[in-house]
């Protein structure tokens, strides 16, 4: 992730130009099989063509898909309202998988079959991290995710205790903005939930 000193991610009103080369250069130092980010994200890279869906048929399977293709890097997204339309399964050289609920439209799942999309079911109503970390193992051999953000998805993996290592570039820049998205978005208030620890590794 890239963040303010205060821990702010929409980067706006910062003043740096070219400010997403600094976040990548240092990503592309993490090896992974797979990055991940939420549906926001990931529609700055898919279709911007309006799809219309079609009704679907009634016995179509609600099972994982896994596509005939040759990638070995994956580009998942989480995108449990299936948001996201697809010209092409590719995001750069990266095949996509898109980590779904069961409550989606037929109509959706056959859209991401005809463009020859994977995607995984993470639970029926609500996404079952564990599982779908599971499933990217078991379905397309994903040894490491990296998880690009936003706040509410690393919010959701903190909260299940599965994130092993947290990357942070720091931008010299006070963001000052109250309300605005941070690194972590959790949930409201604190409630019984303790503060994430992390022990620093290294520092450059």
């Amino acid at each position: 992730m890239q963040g303010s000193v205060d821990g702010r991610i929409k980067q706006n009103s910062w003043g740096f130009k070219d400010y997403h080369k600094y976040f990548e250069e240092t990503a592309e130092k993490i090896p992974a099989d797979a990055w991940l980010v939420g549906q926001v994200t990931m529609q700055e890279f898919s279709s911007k063509q309006p799809y219309v869906l079609e009704s679907g048929k009634e016995d179509f399977p609600k099972k994982d898909f896994v596509a005939d293709q040759p990638a070995k890097t994956f580009a998942a997204v989480i995108d449990p309202a299936g948001k996201c339309f697809w010209d092409t399964n590719r995001v750069s050289t990266e095949h996509v998988i898109e980590v779904l609920t069961e409550n989606i439209p037929i109509g959706y799942l056959e859209h991401l079959r005809s463009k020859n999309v994977s995607y995984v079911f993470g639970g029926k109503e609500e996404l079952n991290w564990e599982r779908v970390l599971n499933k990217l193992h078991d379905l397309f051999n994903i040894q490491i995710l990296r998880i690009d953000g936003g706040g509410h998805v690393n919010g959701s993996f903190l909260k299940a205790n599965l994130i092993d290592e947290f990357s942070l570039v720091l931008a010299p820049v006070a963001d000052g903005a109250i309300g605005s998205p941070t690194v972590f978005e959790v949930e409201e208030g604190y409630g019984a939930r303790k503060a994430t620890q992390f022990k620093i590794k290294s520092v450059e």
